[in-house]
């Protein structure tokens, strides 16, 4: 293909990705083998928004799809008619903002609008429509743009909400949920189509009143396709979102669209209430039965630590995310109190929209779903350990086997860890104890928690000497608590302690307060003391939790934990 000189010497990026990449990458919209791939230009380099991890998250997105082949260029003003012709369609993440009053070169901006006249696509997301203000056919295409009163609140969750269900584009998507930037008052042209919409919060500088967020237009035999979200990677990552704009690129392009909706989001697939499905967002993957959550497994999220909330049993859930008394407690987790003085554990009180103040970070470097046919799931993490700003002290490999739920929507989830020293010297410790020095009469808690909703009640324990003591404190190969539903039912978890576990049997730190109420247990293998490592020095940690419902002997629990072995 010949290609205009200009088109040679402005900086462009061919992206191919092997087929590790492809493989490697989890919740991807299915491959189209069937059809030719579509050729994809990507427009950057310029943006108030951070174009240079955007972009790369763009060109991820439609490479791992299989259907679209991707070239950036982060020099849009050097192209004209013959460089944009060579592809199906324009993608843009440029905007000259906050400079309103800049234009392209004529040869450029009269060469993207021929180009689009006879049959060419545009897609463009977020910033990129707030710009070339004094250029009124480009605002006429794109419709929805930043003017005047346009405004925005905090980046909040916000319900995305289809308008128009017929259109290709959209037909068969359910409405979902985004963590993103949401516009209030776009200016908006008469003749714009509305694909979707979302509620402007005035608690959040709303207006009370549904905003245009994915829209569509016409220019001659061009197609337009327009979604004012996408302010950051984090909310790029939705599956919403992405399916939004792999659909919409390909309208764009061909008119036609044959990318499927992902099962998550499938309104068909997802029709029959008592079905088991996965829901996967840029945060989430959760297990549904129907129109009830099972589990799920969050991350990536301004908690700072990956965590299960909710976990339900039928209608009642066992789990309490970040209570008021205890706002670093998540459902179920893990977490280390100190590492080399430093607190992991808990962080400073946001107000729930800012990010957290953490001064131990457990930074997730990798994230991989397995999910089985019979709904059982595997979750592999790596995780690294630092201060905020600082070198890597720790890092883990956990894996995390979720069982298939049986026929009462009961589970298990083991825990594998795998822990390696990176300083000279790391050491791992909690609040020390009363009879210590600093000591509190709360110390010693570390490792693998769980923390029940609040709307439970009459706590219970059994052990595996047969008591129905709290214990607290005590070391035991196992623990279960049980508790009482809104309807009386009785709900609980038991941990099971591997033989080879730091410290085995496990002291266990337990709190049963009805007053507030907090209820809380974990295996806590650092309870009497620190654990010291060196660099390169190993530390596995493995555990099973698993729920029960109903009447629960020490006779079944001694079972469980022969099976977990």
């Amino acid at each position: 293909m010949q290609v205009h000189p200009q088109f040679l010497i402005m900086r462009i990026t061919l992206i191919l990705f092997s087929v590790f990449f492809l493989s490697f990458c989890t919740n991807s919209v299915q491959k189209q083998n069937t059809v030719s791939k579509l050729k994809l230009l990507i427009l950057s380099g310029s943006n108030n928004h951070e174009w240079k991890k955007t972009t790369p998250q763009l060109q991820k997105m439609y490479l791992k799809s299989g259907r679209f082949e991707v070239t950036t260029t982060e020099a849009p003003d050097t192209l004209n008619y013959d460089d944009f012709r060579q592809f199906d369609a324009i993608v843009s993440n440029w905007t000259a903002w906050p400079e309103h009053d800049y234009r392209w070169p004529k040869l450029t901006e009269d060469g993207l609008m021929r180009y689009i006249k006879e049959g060419g696509g545009f897609v463009l997301f977020h910033a990129a429509s707030a710009t070339f203000y004094d250029w009124p056919e480009y605002h006429e295409l794109v419709g929805s743009t930043w003017g005047d009163s346009t405004a925005h609140g905090k980046i909040v969750p916000h319900k995305i909400v289809f308008r128009d269900m017929e259109h290709s584009i959209t037909k068969g998507m359910a409405d979902f949920w985004i963590t993103d930037e949401l516009w209030v008052h776009s200016g908006t042209q008469p003749k714009l189509k509305i694909l979707a919409e979302s509620y402007s919060n005035p608690k959040n500088k709303g207006r009370g009143m549904m905003e245009p967020v994915v829209t569509w237009n016409t220019l001659g035999s061009g197609r337009c396709f327009h979604n004012i979200l996408g302010h950051n990677v984090r909310a790029m990552k939705n599956t919403g979102w992405e399916t939004l704009m792999l659909r919409g690129t390909e309208w764009a392009a061909t008119g036609e669209v044959t990318i499927p909706v992902p099962t998550e989001l499938d309104t068909e697939k997802n029709k029959k209430s008592e079905d088991f499905s996965w829901q996967k967002t840029d945060t989430t993957l959760t297990l549904i039965k129907g129109a009830g959550i099972i589990w799920q497994y969050n991350f990536n999220t301004q908690k700072g630590k990956p965590f299960f909330h909710p976990v339900n049993i039928g209608a009642s859930t066992l789990t309490s995310l970040s209570p008021a008394d205890h706002p670093w407690h998540l459902g179920i987790w893990h977490s280390w109190k100190y590492i080399n003085g430093i607190n992991y554990w808990e962080y400073e009180r946001g107000d729930g929209i800012e990010p957290w103040d953490f001064k131990g970070v457990s930074e997730i470097r990798n994230i991989e779903f397995e999910k089985g046919d019979d709904f059982s799931c595997k979750i592999n993490l790596q995780i690294a350990y630092h201060e905020a700003g600082g070198p890597d002290l720790l890092t883990e490999e956990r894996t995390i086997t979720i069982s298939a739920p049986d026929q009462n929507g009961l589970f298990y989830i083991d825990y594998n860890f795998q822990l390696t020293g990176l300083a000279d010297e790391v050491i791992l410790n909690r609040t020390p104890l009363e009879d210590e020095e600093n000591g509190k009469s709360w110390g010693g808690y570390a490792g693998l928690s769980v923390r029940f909703s609040q709307d439970l009640w009459e706590p219970t324990f059994i052990n595996p000497d047969g008591s129905t003591d709290k214990n607290h404190g005590k070391s035991m190969k196992w623990k279960y608590y049980g508790l009482k539903d809104l309807l009386g039912e009785n709900l609980g978890i038991s941990i099971f302690d591997h033989p080879e576990n730091l410290n085995y049997p496990t002291p266990w730190f337990i709190v049963e307060d009805e007053k507030e109420p907090f209820y809380y247990f974990s295996p806590a293998p650092i309870f009497y003391g620190p654990h010291v490592m060196k660099k390169n020095d190993k530390l596995k940690l493995r555990y099973r939790l698993k729920l029960y419902k109903g009447e629960v002997s020490k006779e079944t629990l001694t079972m469980d934990f022969k099976g977990f072995l």
